[in-house]
């Protein structure tokens, strides 16, 4: 994002989600839209849509849960454990009456795209959780792409866990965190101790 008194690129505060001008010493804060999105600005990796091939934007929802959202088709790009959080939390918060179940787009289904980040296909299926939607899926990162309206259809579909006023942290979902936490740091442990053998090799070779 550049400066809008200066033009220079500004520097984003990942930490506080905000962007600092260092020529000017003038601060930016994205606001968030109807949806609760807060658009950060282009992500560094530069990323790209899978449907558009533009670079995605980094976001924020709900000022909590990470992501990056497509500037033109407004897909959003979650990790899977972030998603089932914040769709657990908003379906909680929620105060409006469910909107009646839409029918599925099963024509959706053959489609193939791929992932933003490792470029394999991703699996495109039906969400077993509320709201007939179509997802994709990349096992290998472990992310889940959402089209546009998506999400709201999911937080909007009738259900027992809607406007509780807080979400059931003793379900599965935080089980589920907890093994892919465990599953990251394996993945770590792992390459350092296949790093850590290579260099013996090479050292004793």
């Amino acid at each position: 994002m550049d400066c809008h008194q200066c033009g220079a690129p500004m520097l984003l505060v990942r930490e506080r989600d905000y962007y600092f001008c260092e020529y000017c010493g003038i601060y930016h804060f994205p606001t968030s839209s109807e949806d609760g999105i807060r658009d950060l600005g282009e992500a560094p990796e530069r990323i790209k849509c899978p449907l558009c091939k533009v670079p995605l934007n980094m976001i924020l929802l709900d000022d909590h849960y990470r992501g990056h959202q497509c500037p033109n088709c407004q897909g959003i790009l979650f990790n899977r454990g972030t998603f089932r959080v914040t769709l657990e939390a908003r379906r909680a918060r929620a105060k409006t009456a469910p909107e009646p179940p839409v029918r599925p787009r099963d024509e959706e289904l053959s489609r193939r795209i791929h992932c933003p980040k490792c470029a394999q296909t991703m699996s495109t299926h039906r969400y077993l959780g509320p709201g007939n939607i179509i997802i994709d899926t990349c096992g290998t990162d472990d992310l889940i792409w959402l089209d546009y309206g998506e999400l709201n259809e999911a937080v909007n579909a009738p259900g027992k866990d809607r406007s509780t006023g807080h979400p059931d942290h003793s379900g599965h979902i935080w089980e589920e965190l907890k093994k892919d936490e465990f599953k990251k740091q394996k993945k770590k442990q792992e390459k350092l101790e296949k790093d850590l053998v290579k260099f013996l090799d090479k050292l004793f070779d």
